[in-house]
């Protein structure tokens, strides 16, 4: 029934075949499984990534263990991640590391995929943001994890996929989503739920309460795919390259009107393939002003969740790292959607330049 979905989609993103799950994290939890990660497995995931992600990894049954990021960029570099898998790696100890494309900008992680074949890990691609779409990038792990839940770059409101070339995964990974309940109505109002009642942690200044949302969680990760998103997702993929194009228009259109603010705000200027937001690096004495001045005009500023050290400070007080709490200190994200015209975004540079002169 949606087989023109998962035959089109594998195409877009080079793959062999691409089986449809409700969520991505559905997706996340079970390529995990399949691929037997669990007991004295570890999965190593990017030490700001979102938390439901560690939720997954965590439901596997596997160590979870976070990267370093960079202060500057907020990305898993290369050599940092490669180094930490060398780190972690111990006899009897294997896993997954995962390649995390964040925000949509393409990196290059030929050292970690160098290290993890000599250490006998499995490297799994995380491409949330579709930034492996255009220019086509070839599929080089065991396995591709793409989005298209509301938001993302390929947004048709709900679903992710895994996408491999390898046929037992693919046959494996099958018969697990055919156990999976359909994504509904209750499963949203869930989400809802719980997304609101972490925000309000975070507003009141208690991240690390966080934590003990984890288990309601747990029963909101294993979903199928609604059959009723396969034609909202043929749209989604037929219009991606004008998509693409006009959310690179605004993200030129965006740094070109913040060019001039150094130090106070820097454009990560990163090979950002498939543009989620615009991702700002701001001084973090201005941050927190500069963001409740652009709300205040009605700009959409968003900054980013708490590491994940904070978020979960028992299931990770082992990897505890200064430059991934530093980094949600500083970022800002800004929008790219239809609605930033260049009057919105020239009125958004002028609520940042008023700002920073009042603080400075």
């Amino acid at each position: 029934m949606t087989e023109r979905a998962a035959s089109a989609l594998a195409k877009a993103f080079d793959g062999g075949q691409a089986i449809l799950f409700g969520r991505a994290r559905s997706a996340h939890l079970a390529l995990f499984e399949a691929l037997g990660l669990h007991g004295r497995s570890s999965i190593l995931i990017p030490s700001n990534a979102c938390p439901s992600l560690l939720a997954c990894a965590w439901a596997s049954g596997a160590e979870v263990r976070l990267a370093p990021v960079s202060a500057e960029t907020g990305i898993n570099e290369d050599a940092a991640l490669a180094r930490q898998l060398r780190i972690l790696s111990r006899p009897g100890r294997k896993g997954a590391v995962l390649l995390t494309h964040l925000y949509g900008f393409r990196l290059d992680f030929s050292e970690t995929r160098k290290a993890a074949s000599e250490l006998g890990w499995v490297t799994v691609e995380n491409d949330a943001n579709a930034s492996s779409f255009a220019p086509k990038a070839r599929l080089e792990d065991i396995a591709r994890i793409v989005s298209f839940g509301p938001g993302k770059v390929l947004d048709a409101g709900s679903g992710g996929a895994v996408i491999t070339r390898d046929k037992a995964l693919a046959e494996e990974l099958k018969r697990i989503t055919a156990r999976y309940p359909g994504l509904d109505d209750w499963a949203e109002r869930d989400e809802d739920k719980l997304m609101l009642e972490r925000r309000a942690l975070r507003n009141a200044g208690r991240s690390a309460d966080i934590e003990n949302t984890l288990v309601e969680e747990m029963r909101q990760l294993r979903f199928g795919f609604d059959p009723e998103t396969e034609e909202p997702l043929l749209r989604a993929l037929a219009h991606l390259p004008t998509r693409l194009a006009e959310r690179q228009e605004r993200r030129d259109a965006w740094i070109e009107a913040l060019s001039g603010f150094d130090p106070h705000l820097q454009v990560i200027d990163l090979n950002q393939t498939a543009p989620w937001r615009l991702i700002v690096r701001a001084d973090p004495k201005v941050r927190d002003f500069v963001v409740e001045a652009l709300r205040k005009a009605d700009i959409d500023a968003g900054t980013n969740y708490p590491s994940l050290s904070q978020s979960f400070p028992k299931l990770t007080r082992q990897d505890a790292h200064p430059d991934a709490d530093a980094w949600s200190r500083s970022v800002i994200n800004l929008w790219l959607d239809a609605r930033y015209d260049a009057a919105r975004i020239n009125t958004a540079r002028t609520v940042i330049e008023t700002e920073l002169e009042a603080l400075t």
